[in-house]
């Protein structure tokens, strides 16, 4: 399939979304399971179409104020996510504590150490599923995380090693200046690598010791068995058992354990074949576990996909692995510059955005597994904040943002071709949204451009 054949089934997957009433919403039935049927999606009434955020917040939100909470907050934010034609949500379903404080942290932990849980946190996920299924929301939940600031690997890595200190990479320090006049109530900036941090490598060496880590997985699968069996004290429903709940996700943004000599590509972020990766026979063998156990609900792993073709057809070819998941991020990667205000820093954005999605596309359908772009996003104008107290302020502009939105995924005509490669338009939070509050769920910028606008307006974001 090439690129622009690609290009095309991806809009016409967004044509259907978009023309979807909004408004409407059917509540999802605890048994209209969501299928693949080929490079598509079905339940029970036909086929199924998504659009949604990431919301990692949600488990912390929906909990009492007394545990952090906000549930009003919580209320608002999902009528105006439904208002708007969310059907989908991707949501923390785990995040770990540590004996002592740990400063790049979502607070308080759903599990505070290995089988001790918060209930009122856990009730807060309950109530997130409660609520979306009233909306026809449904859930990909999220078990583990390749990154720090839920705990994710590394504190398992930390818990098995007689709680080894974890090197720490680049994180948003919420203490750090600058600081907003009234204390407590946002702004901070990021650790500094070689003072504070250690290069990302390094951490997720650490991090990665997960996979092999006999301890560390007895935990991973019993915080599993956990989730997939507790009974949602707001419907009764049983996690494994209830529609709302379309997908397992092994973790957040998995890595390579394999460290290559040299990075491939145009971009120089492919990785050369491994096979001996302790990555994939982690993802074969938990998949298989989850589907053994919540055979009607569906099972992704959660990848990028910048390491490129063969690592992401790797990943994605096992039969216990329903569909492939990509996430774009141009600045992370390299490719831009948010205090760059030349042309030429937009049009290196748009190229890669285009290529990756129709390269992912065509490595999905070659496999034979649908597709959802699970995050993407672009930060403000943040060059107009030059001189100014703070680089992220919310007064920047989204020119930039709005170009790159409108152009990598132009607004699709109503073009009756038969999607063969499903792409969901799941934008993540603006990039650089920074944590706000001190404690309590995360906070972040849910501005989200071309089809939707939901920017928060709780007074501790900026």
């Amino acid at each position: 399939m090439v690129a622009s054949q690609a290009l095309t089934l991806l809009t016409t997957a967004l044509a259907l979304v978009n023309a979807a009433p909004h408004g409407k919403h059917r509540e999802i039935k605890q048994d209209d399971f969501v299928k693949t049927d080929g490079l598509r999606f079905k339940d029970n009434s036909g086929s199924v179409y998504l659009t949604g955020l990431n919301y990692w917040s949600c488990l912390n939100l929906a909990a009492d104020d007394s545990a952090g909470g906000n549930h009003s907050r919580f209320i608002t934010e999902l009528d105006q996510m439904a208002s708007k034609g969310v059907n989908h949500l991707r949501i923390m379903a785990a995040s770990e504590g540590n004996p002592t404080w740990q400063p790049f942290r979502m607070h308080p932990a759903l599990m505070q150490s290995p089988g001790e849980y918060n209930e009122d946190i856990f009730v807060g996920l309950d109530r997130c599923l409660a609520e979306m299924s009233k909306r026809g929301m449904r859930a990909t939940m999220t078990l583990n995380n390749e990154w720090q600031w839920s705990g994710g690997f590394a504190q398992y890595v930390s818990w098995a090693t007689e709680n080894s200190e974890i090197p720490y990479p680049r994180s948003w320090n919420l203490s750090a200046p600058p600081q907003r006049e009234t204390p407590g109530t946002g702004w901070g900036n990021y650790t500094v690598e070689g003072v504070d941090a250690v290069p990302y490598n390094n951490f997720t060496e650490y991090a990665n010791r997960f996979y092999t880590n006999e301890q560390a997985q007895k935990w991973y699968r019993d915080h599993i068995d956990t989730v997939l069996n507790r009974v949602n004290t707001v419907n009764g429903r049983k996690y494994k058992e209830d529609a709302t709940v379309m997908t397992w996700q092994l973790a957040n943004e998995p890595q390579n354990a394999v460290m290559p000599d040299e990075y491939l590509g145009e971009y120089s972020l492919e990785l050369p074949p491994a096979p001996s990766d302790s990555l994939f026979g982690w993802i074969e063998s938990t998949s298989a576990y989850i589907k053994a156990a919540a055979p009607n609900q569906l099972v992704n792993v959660g990848f990028e996909g910048k390491q490129g073709k063969w690592y992401y057809q790797k990943a994605h070819n096992f039969s216990t692995i329903d569909y492939g998941t990509t996430h774009c991020w141009v600045e992370n990667w390299g490719i831009y510059s948010q205090l760059n205000d030349s042309q030429a820093n937009l049009e290196a954005a748009k190229t890669f955005a285009r290529g990756f999605i129709a390269n992912s596309s065509q490595w999905a359908a070659e496999i034979g597994k649908p597709i959802f772009l699970e995050e993407f996003g672009m930060a403000r104008n943040n060059w107009e904040n030059a001189g100014k107290e703070y680089q992220y302020l919310s007064s920047a502009g989204t020119s930039n943002k709005d170009e790159y939105f409108e152009v990598s995924l132009p607004r699709p005509s109503l073009t009756p071709h038969p999607p063969l490669t499903v792409l969901r338009a799941d934008y993540h939070w603006s990039s650089n949204g920074q944590v706000q509050r001190p404690r309590g769920s995360l906070c972040r910028n849910l501005s989200v451009g071309v089809w939707w606008n939901l920017p928060s307006r709780d007074s501790t974001c900026q």
